[in-house]
This record gives structure tokens, C-alpha cells and sequence, in this order.
């Protein structure tokens, strides 16, 4: 690990450069930016590969990616999408990250009535009590489980990795980054809800400078040696009896130093501790966990038992991607 510490700085997004990536030609229409393929005229008779758009963060929808940015899901155009899926996006986590992936996936069906029974598993009564596997045949099909589907999750992969503590999670990252550098465009952790356990030292030393082990820092490390690559950053995930001083201080701090640095955030945290229709879900001590909506486990925080949580977080992935992808919004 290298030791030398570097304050934090504004965003270095910068276009990927032409010599590794496929060139596109934009085109302004009122204040939009298109990306259009560079078309090769004569010579060569192979088949033009696919190129892949210039990755630019757009500060009109800002930075971070909560709850209140869901909704853009539904509005963004189809050639921003297809311009996203050509993003590599790659992210180490544990069991909810597999969930994760697996609202990727369900995204990637042909359609919601093709994606598989676990994608249209939800409560079927107010109490959230009840749950079945809804189907074209039900009138009443929830709107928080429906997509509609045909979303390539190709260059999307998610590696299970699961480290004893928080600080190993982010030496995983800073070791294997070299080796996945020429591969990805995005390489990202998210910590999980068992690293923000009360007792554990994530909220005092992640943003800590005088910190001897592996931390933000570090990950800032990574970012100066590669200005060419996009850096994602996630708040934790949270679980039904996880909701402690120290995910509220983790999450709290992660916020801010992302708004402060100009930094991209996939705020997690936020979006599993608010109901579809916005309503905050906190425990009798005031620190947000997650939503009934979101898990049918009564201590932890997994997203298979229902479809809804993985799908909203799948969701705000592609919006992120659309985003890099060039979208101005709608």
C-alpha cells in the first residue's frame, strides 16, 4: 500500500482516450449531445466493431444517485441506453451484491413477462405479510416490480468477494485494480451492512488521513495513477436490525464527501431506506435501515425474498450508466 497520503480533489473525469477506445462523433440538438458511430468509408471489408461512447459525467443530474432519482429510469431514450450497455462496469461485494446483479439480470429479460419467477416475487397485501409470484394473468401487478425489460447487462460483472473486515474490502480493490484496468471502464466496492455493525471502526477511520491502514485515501491513490477511468463510490448497504450510529455516520460521511469532492455516488442506503412512495424507514433508535418493501428477513437485509430492492438498485445503475453515457436528462 502506498503510504503517502493525498487530500481529496475535485472529480477527475476525463475522456477515455482514443488510442484505447473506439471514437464517436457528437452532434448538439438543443442542448442534448448524440453519439454517433465514426463510420469508416472503403478499404476494409471486416465488420466495424461496436464503439463504445466517451464516458461523461453529467453535473445537470448530479452527482449522486438516491431515491429521488428513480423515476429518470423510465425516461431515459433508448440510444442512451444502448450507449450505456457499451460501458464496462465491474463492482467486487458480497451476498447483496449478487442480489444486485440479479435485478441486472432481470432488467435483461426480453420483456417482464419472460424475466424468471424471482423477478416478480412482491407482497400481495398492505401489511406486507403475504407474497406471491405475480404474472400477466394478475390485473393488480405491484408498479415497483414492473421494467420493461431488454436492458444488456453484458459488460456488467459483478465478482462476490468477502473480506473479514472493511479495510480488506478496500485492499482487494487497490491490488486487483491493475490487473482489471484494461479490461473496465469502472471498477467500484460497496461495503456491506455487516461492516457498519455497531463496533466497528468503518465511520472513524474510512475518512481518516492519519489512518495507517487502507482507506479513502488509498482509493484517491488509485485515482490519480488512472485519470482515464471512472470511479464509483457506494454508500452501504442496510439491514433490518443493522441500523446503528455507525451506518448512520458511515453513510452520513460518504454523502458529503462525495457532494464536497465531486464525486459519483450510487447512494444505496438511501434508496433501500425509502419506500417506493418516499416514506423514510428508520428503527426505534433513529438510524435508517432498510424497507419491509425491500427484504422479508426480519434481522438482514437480502433482496431475493422479493424482487423490489434489487430492481430499484438495478434501475439506478442504469441511470448512472446513461449518465456517463452522455444523457443531459429529460
Amino acid at each position: 500500500m502506498i503510504r503517502n497520503r493525498l487530500a481529496p480533489w475535485g472529480m477527475a473525469l476525463i475522456l477515455l482516450a482514443a488510442a484505447v477506445f473506439p471514437l464517436n462523433v457528437t452532434a448538439q440538438t438543443g442542448g442534448d449531445t448524440i453519439f454517433l458511430p465514426l463510420v469508416q468509408r472503403g478499404g476494409s471489408t471486416s465488420p466495424t466493431p461496436t464503439p463504445r461512447p466517451t464516458i461523461i459525467p453529467n453535473p445537470q443530474l448530479g452527482n449522486i444517485i438516491d431515491h429521488t432519482t428513480l423515476p429518470l429510469y423510465d425516461q431515459i431514450p433508448p440510444e442512451y441506453l444502448r450507449a450505456a450497455e457499451q460501458i464496462r462496469f465491474y463492482y467486487f461485494d458480497r451476498s447483496v451484491g449478487q442480489n444486485i446483479s440479479e435485478g441486472l439480470d432481470c432488467l435483461a429479460s426480453p420483456s417482464w413477462a419472460e424475466s424468471p419467477s424471482s423477478c416478480r416475487r412482491y407482497y400481495t397485501d398492505a401489511s406486507l405479510t403475504t407474497s406471491k409470484t405475480y404474472t400477466t394473468n394478475d390485473s393488480n401487478i405491484p408498479e415497483v416490480i414492473l421494467f420493461p425489460g431488454g436492458n444488456n447487462r453484458d459488460n456488467i460483472r459483478f465478482e462476490f468477494y468477502q473480506a473479514d473486515y472493511w479495510y480488506n474490502d478496500v485492499r482487494n480493490l487497490v491490488e486487483r485494480y491493475p490487473s482489471l484496468a484494461s479490461q473496465w471502464d469502472i471498477i467500484s466496492l460497496k461495503h456491506n451492512y455487516l461492516q457498519v455493525a455497531e463496533g466497528s471502526t468503518i465511520a472513524r477511520d474510512y475518512f481518516n488521513p492519519s489512518y495507517n491502514g487502507y482507506n479513502i485515501y488509498d482509493i484517491l491513490e488509485l485515482e490519480a495513477r488512472y485519470p482515464n477511468k471512472v470511479f464509483v463510490y457506494w454508500t452501504s448497504s442496510l439491514a433490518r436490525n443493522a441500523g446503528t450510529s455507525v451506518s448512520e455516520s458511515f453513510n452520513n460521511q460518504m454523502r458529503e464527501w462525495a457532494r464536497e469532492n465531486n464525486k459519483i455516488l450510487l447512494d444505496i442506503a438511501d434508496i433501500l431506506s425509502h419506500t417506493p412512495d418516499g416514506q423514510e424507514c428508520r428503527n426505534s433508535q433513529g438510524y435508517a435501515i432498510i424497507c419491509r418493501e425491500y427484504t422479508t428477513e426480519s434481522e438482514g437485509g437480502h433482496l431475493g425474498s422479493v424482487s423490489a430492492g434489487k430492481i430499484r438498485v438495478a434501475k439506478a445503475i442504469w441511470i448512472l450508466l446513461a449518465q456517463l453515457a452522455g444523457w443531459q436528462g429529460p
